[in-house]
């Protein structure tokens, strides 16, 4: 009898020692968690700036690699090419700050546009927000083309109340001079030259779409060259002949047949003439392989996917069926964040 009382007046005891404990252990799993969380993101909020070495050659980073149709592992054109010390970027499409940040890039010498389809400029506000907020205070070189006046403007005409705000409250911390970037357009020709590097802009052929270009930097005795948006023309493969490191977008026509042989079965003539009209100013995959061997280009890395793929080998590995019977030298399939050396 004494031993049931004993146990009975326990087990209150023992349900209140447990739910305490439970309690208890959950409260220090949900503490462990949180400070897990918070560390990883104040991890997330310095990053290592990247180290650059004054002696180093030409390379060149892939910030963005994607097209306008949303890739959740690709943000859209942006390119950055290293000379030394020096960091430039090739467009600024959606999202390529992430990457950009990623890289531990805190500074750039300038930014040049090859062409005004929103994918390859919209990440521009983005991009000066963020070394504003760091206090980089000078005002970013822009050039391009024809019409790069017209597109920073409307930019940075978007953060004008954003401005007003970050001023108003974290005054000469914040750098104004970077939200008003010196923009500068030319025509094709040599477009920068300065401590060993030259910048050549040079025509492609993306019609309906003028002006478009691509660039050609060259250093320390290599070339590298991005192509901007083109078809594959006699100006394309002028501008990239003998490159080292030939940076090209690319299309894969038998992904397209497929695409529109479904819009054909379904009726959707929208559709139809939509992927036609996209396939009419994109450099074809076995095409532009030709053409660089034809040039005498020596590395060729791929970029801005149509249509756009998931970032794994197979899909990469489907996109590039066939271009090595043409082409001898590496072909690297871009992926946001790669880095390739001519």
């Amino acid at each position: 009898m004494d031993h049931f009382i004993i146990t009975v007046k326990l087990k209150p005891v023992w349900r209140y020692l447990r739910t305490t404990l439970t309690k208890g252990f959950a409260y220090l799993l949900l503490l462990n968690v949180f400070i897990t969380q918070t560390a990883t993101y104040a991890q997330g909020l310095i990053v290592s700036p990247r180290t650059l070495d004054s002696n180093a050659g030409l390379s060149v980073i892939l910030l963005g690699t994607g097209i306008p149709i949303p890739q959740p592992d690709r943000a859209s054109a942006c390119t950055g090419v290293i000379a030394g010390e020096k960091v430039f970027l090739v467009d600024t499409g959606r999202n390529c700050v992430s990457p950009l940040r990623q890289a531990g890039i805190t500074d750039l010498e300038g930014i040049f546009y090859t062409h005004y389809h929103s994918d390859h400029f919209i990440g521009l506000g983005e991009i000066l927000l963020n070394f504003a907020v760091a206090g980089l205070d000078k005002s970013m070189p822009v050039i391009g083309p024809v019409g790069a006046q017209q597109v920073v403007d409307g930019i940075i005409a978007t953060y004008s109340l954003d401005l007003k705000y970050r001023v108003a409250h974290h005054g000469k911390k914040f750098s104004e001079a970077m939200m008003k970037p010196a923009v500068t357009e030319l025509s094709p020709g040599v477009v920068y030259e300065e401590d060993g590097l030259r910048v050549t802009m040079f025509n492609v052929c993306h019609q309906p779409i003028d002006p478009a270009v691509g660039y050609r930097f060259e250093y320390q005795g290599k070339s590298v060259v991005i192509s901007g948006d083109t078809n594959i023309c006699p100006e394309f493969a002028e501008g990239a002949r003998d490159a080292d490191l030939l940076v090209s977008e690319v299309s894969n026509v038998a992904l397209w047949n497929q695409a529109l042989a479904l819009a054909r079965a379904t009726d959707n003539q929208r559709q139809v003439e939509m992927i036609q009209e996209g396939m009419e100013y994109h450099a074809e995959s076995l095409s532009l392989a030709q053409m660089a061997e034809e040039i005498g280009v020596k590395k060729l890395a791929l970029t801005h996917f149509f249509p756009s793929i998931p970032p794994t080998d197979q899909a990469e590995a489907m996109f590039t069926r066939g271009m090595s019977d043409h082409f001898e030298g590496p072909i690297i399939v871009g992926r946001d964040g790669m880095e390739v050396a001519p």
